[in-house]
């Protein structure tokens, strides 16, 4: 097991970072008093459920209530922190899939338990559903509020709390591999959030970053906008904002297939992306990264497109 340190590198910064959240959010911030509502339930997605604020306690009823092997749903605005980070460390590698389902909510603290959906195979893998009709949410960083006023002993035991946080959620990224918890590039997108602002995986690039299955996802039309939001998928939003004004090229390269290609992707958006579209059968392929030269080889390899590569997405880059 590894020692767990700060230093002065990035991934000492955001250590920083996050116990100046942590600090905020395990002992300076008003908790629920009611625990969640943790009960068996009888849903195709799920045996457990918890619903409401998140309180101590909570994870003692799940270990009660959700063997390895089962699924569990989660709907909740947050709560205690401490908790939810309780209830990650129990789920990683227990082999329980976290769930959030059609017009569910989990935010904050949830947003860390659900994270925890994972499952041992020699290495970590997330074991994640995520309803596209269900809001996962986690919170950025904020000051304390200076309005107030705290005692010596009181910001002492909240600083050494907050510390011992942040090493356990470095301790649990480190022993779930680079991206099996939160990957640290999310976790510098969320501290570069507004102070009151909420880091939403409210597409399918965000969902994907965090390991995370989209369910409900409906049978993809793919038009030509559709076609171009695949490519700007599959670069992860590095694209032009012009990417997909109109297409670079478009042709029938087989009886019933055409292929389109749109240009402004990748490294200073100056790579194209082909896709081809079997009208007949309404499955689309695609070469997602491609230099000029490339469009018109025969050898060009194809990667099947899925479903959820149509959903929409904005060009904004995180």
């Amino acid at each position: 097991m590894k020692n767990v340190g700060f230093s002065c590198s990035a991934g000492g910064l955001l250590a920083i970072a996050l116990l100046l959240l942590l600090i905020i959010c395990s002992g300076l911030c008003p908790v629920p008093a009611a625990a969640a509502i943790v009960a068996k339930v009888d849903r195709d997605e799920c045996q457990v459920a918890l619903s409401g604020p998140i309180a101590s306690g909570d994870l003692d009823r799940l270990k009660v209530l959700a063997p390895v092997g089962s699924s569990l749903c989660l709907d909740s605005p947050g709560g205690d922190f401490l908790e939810g980070l309780a209830i990650a460390e129990w789920l990683a590698g227990r082999n329980v899939t976290t769930v959030i389902g059609n017009g569910a909510s989990c935010y904050s603290a949830c947003a860390i338990a659900f994270m925890g959906g994972s499952e041992w195979e020699q290495i970590y893998l997330s074991r994640r559903k995520l309803h596209v009709g269900g809001r996962l949410g986690f919170h950025a960083p904020y000051l304390i509020a200076l309005s107030k006023t705290y005692s010596g002993p009181d910001l002492e035991a909240t600083y050494t709390e907050g510390l011992q946080a942040v090493a356990r959620m470095m301790k649990l990224g480190a022993e779930m591999g680079a991206d099996g918890f939160i990957p640290e590039r999310v976790m510098l997108k969320l501290l570069a959030a507004g102070p009151r602002d909420l880091y939403m995986v409210d597409d399918v690039i965000r969902a994907r970053e965090l390991g995370i299955e989209l369910t409900g996802v409906p049978k993809a039309t793919w038009t030509t906008a559709a076609l171009c939001n695949a490519c700007v998928v599959r670069n992860e939003r590095r694209a032009r904002t012009d990417a997909c004004e109109q297409p670079f090229a478009s042709a029938m390269v087989a009886k019933d297939v055409v292929q389109t290609t749109f240009f402004g992707f990748a490294g200073e958006g100056a790579y194209y992306c082909s896709v081809r579209l079997s009208k007949k059968k309404g499955e689309a392929s695609i070469a997602a990264t491609i230099g000029e030269e490339e469009i018109s080889r025969k050898d060009l390899e194809f990667t099947p497109l899925k479903d959820e590569d149509a959903l929409p997405v904005g060009l904004k880059w995180d």
